[in-house]
């Protein structure tokens, strides 16, 4: 095996949704590998039933969080919708994570706070040393996103509104790729980069009595709550960069196949 090359000739599965796989796909063939995007999960808006109020409270609101691109993105889609701008507003701004932040920079927004790590619970213990007193925050969220943040700093007084404003939803589409992929057994690695995307896989998995064909497979997720949704679904988990990216997940990746080929000589 090429050292520059670690996973050369194997079979990657990309799980992620499929406005992003490509990226992904890139990162693994410049390893070596061969992607096969299959996408378990997309994203649409979410009409939340508060959200005319969040809108009408919008300039108010001292802090705006944002924990995904996703939750930028539908979030300024909504305001677009609604002949809304921040334009003239004092209003603060957090992203998690440097695609967030990215994300916030098209809309000629900087961030005014990053945690150093990426998790909700890094994110609220930096945010709380850091801003002692604030007034109300706004977090922009998917459906299935946890309340880790908003729980943390209702503790701790501090008033909060979390608006849904877009949903997760599994494509159905892509079903059959996957069983073929997973029954001929033509993958040496599955990757997660969202518990969504560990429970659609799972789904499909159970509901195809396919669970015979993971015993071989090495797999590798994004960050520990990804990890947590693998663990609870039985799945060993052999791979989890220490920066939640998808970058350093392909990277840690291509480093576990090269020792693995090291110790195997």
């Amino acid at each position: 095996m090429d050292s520059s090359l670690p996973l050369r000739g194997m079979d990657i599965l990309v799980t992620r949704e499929a406005k992003n796989a490509e990226g992904m796909a890139d990162t693994i063939r410049k390893f070596g590998g061969i992607p096969h995007i299959v996408p378990l999960i997309s994203f649409r808006p979410h009409k939340d039933e508060m959200e005319s109020t969040y809108l009408k409270k919008l300039k108010s609101y001292e802090w705006i969080f944002f924990t995904s691109k996703n939750g930028v993105h539908f979030f300024f889609e909504k305001l677009k919708n609604h002949f809304i701008t921040l334009n003239g507003s004092e209003t603060k701004f957090a992203a998690v994570g440097e695609k967030t932040c990215k994300a916030l920079n098209s809309y000629g927004i900087q961030a005014d706070f990053v945690p150093k790590f990426y998790s909700a619970a890094d994110f609220s213990g930096e945010f709380l040393e850091k801003v002692t007193e604030t007034g109300p925050i706004l977090l922009s969220k998917g459906n299935l996103a946890k309340d880790t943040i908003a729980v943390r700093l209702r503790e701790t007084g501090i008033t909060i509104d979390e608006w849904i404003t877009y949903e997760t939803f599994f494509p159905k589409d892509h079903e059959k790729k996957l069983i073929g992929l997973l029954e001929n057994r033509a993958l040496a690695a599955i990757t997660f980069t969202s518990p969504s995307t560990v429970k659609s896989f799972m789904k499909i998995v159970r509901e195809n009595l396919l669970e015979h064909t993971l015993d071989s497979l090495i797999t590798a997720c994004i960050g520990p709550v990804t990890k947590e949704a693998a663990d609870q679904n039985g799945l060993a988990v052999q791979v989890i960069p220490e920066k939640y990216t998808v970058e350093e997940m392909i990277e840690g990746l291509a480093g576990y196949f090269a020792l693995k080929k090291k110790r195997e000589e």
